[in-house]
């Protein structure tokens, strides 16, 4: 927590810096995540996060601004998970007159936020944020240090190469792909990689994010054979998903879902 303290101190400093302009007691920095909803897990970890490190922040006596040390005064809100929520709570903070956004957990969340800093000016940290496309429009405002689609896809292939015997690597992938910007990004990008280090997809559905019932992807990828399943869900999707992978019988030989498992609630619930 110390590491993400000092990381977040350095990037408040820069953006502080940037957009700083009004003689004030405290620096006003505005944070919004989703605290209810379906990425409320991963919000838990950022709410905690940001107090943490505005905590340690303060307790060393704030961030240099023109020579004179400030505290951070941090306000928190809920955009429960909704993008359209995620915007307003923006604007919201904007009217207040915070000098930089924090952002929340969930790339259709900060994909919302990008033009909103854009417009108002004020610098946007996107964290918990691989959509890779929303990087190549141009925002002057956003920042996101975080690891991106591509080097995911990537990654994920060469792992299994390293980790896995060449006879014994699973060679049939499923793929389950969130019927959103992001997880079209991935199903393409996955594929692609899949292909270069001789993988086969065998099956990629699409899925709305908050279904409750998997059963058709599940039973199409048990027939066709897949040894592997590659899925980026949101925390309670990815539960409902692997149990009810359980429940019917789908024996992969290898499962690896991004973001699901971030949260504790993940090892909480499935053990």
């Amino acid at each position: 927590m110390k590491r993400r303290a000092l990381i977040l101190l350095a990037v408040i400093a820069v953006l502080i810096g940037f957009s700083f302009e009004v003689v004030a007691q405290t620096v006003k920095v505005g944070a919004v995540v989703p605290l209810t909803g379906r990425y409320a897990a991963g919000g838990a970890q950022n709410k905690a996060g940001y107090e943490i490190a505005v905590e340690h922040i303060n307790a060393a006596g704030g961030v240099s601004v023109g020579g004179k040390k400030m505290r951070l005064e941090l306000t928190l809100l809920d955009d429960e998970s909704d993008p359209t929520k995620t915007v307003a709570r923006l604007e919201t903070l904007a009217a207040q007159g915070v000098v930089a956004y924090l952002g929340g957990f969930g790339s259709d969340l900060h994909a919302a936020a990008a033009s909103i800093a854009d417009k108002n000016k004020v610098p946007y940290l996107g964290v918990a944020f691989a959509l890779h496309s929303i990087h190549q429009q141009g925002f002057r405002y956003l920042f996101s240090p975080f690891p991106k689609s591509p080097d995911i896809a990537k990654e994920t292939f060469v792992m299994l190469d390293a980790s896995i015997p060449a006879a014994q690597r699973p060679k049939k992938v499923a793929l389950f792909l969130e019927r959103t910007d992001w997880g079209r990004e991935m199903g393409s990008l996955w594929e692609g990689r899949a292909k270069d280090h001789g993988y086969q997809v065998v099956i990629k559905p699409e899925y709305a994010p908050g279904s409750k019932d998997f059963s058709d992807p599940i039973l199409k990828a048990k027939s066709a054979g897949a040894e592997m399943v590659l899925a980026l869900p949101n925390p309670p999707d990815g539960m409902t998903i692997f149990k009810q992978m359980k429940e019917l019988d789908l024996n992969a030989k290898a499962y690896l879902f991004v973001r699901a498992p971030d949260p504790p609630v993940w090892s909480k619930n499935l053990g």
